[in-house]
């Protein structure tokens, strides 16, 4: 263990009760004594063995670039005051969120939906959450136009 170290409060360790909260190690003294900071300002201080009882190494989460596929056109059939019509959007995704975006309505609407991080991403389930809420948008549109209209 060294300075800038970071590392994870498994344990409650007396007055210091956050379980889960990361610390930054600040320094190793020859005789092992360990001092870090808390809570943004706090400073504290332990022997290795009390390191070991209460804390664990934290690794930061590597943060994936994720690539957006190309935009392809498909069709969604959309309920409006004149009853069923075909709409063409554009969809597409990057393994973790899915987009949508009209293409011949008479606004340029966007929606989108994220996979939740506990979740293995599901292509039909982005998609089919993804457009509902671009229907609710179209709807949305067609409500503020149709009162604009009276």
């Amino acid at each position: 263990m060294i300075k800038g170290d970071k590392i994870k409060l498994v344990k409650p360790m007396g007055a210091f009760t956050n379980v889960g909260e990361v610390c930054e190690v600040t320094d190793v003294t020859e005789g092992g004594v360990i001092s870090f900071r808390f809570g943004g300002v706090h400073l504290g201080c332990m022997s290795y063995d009390e390191y070991e009882k209460y804390f664990e190494p934290y690794e930061e989460p590597v943060k994936v670039e994720r690539e957006w596929t190309e935009w392809e056109e498909c069709e969604i059939e959309y309920v409006n005051e004149n009853g069923l019509s075909d709409v063409i959007i554009e969809t597409r995704d990057n393994g973790k969120k899915y987009q949508v975006r009209t293409v011949d309505f008479f606004v340029n609407l966007r929606a989108e939906s994220t996979c939740s991080p506990s979740d293995e991403f599901n292509f039909e389930v982005g998609y089919d959450l993804t457009v509902a809420r671009l229907r609710a948008k179209m709807a949305a549109c067609d409500v503020k136009r149709l009162a604009s209209s009276m």
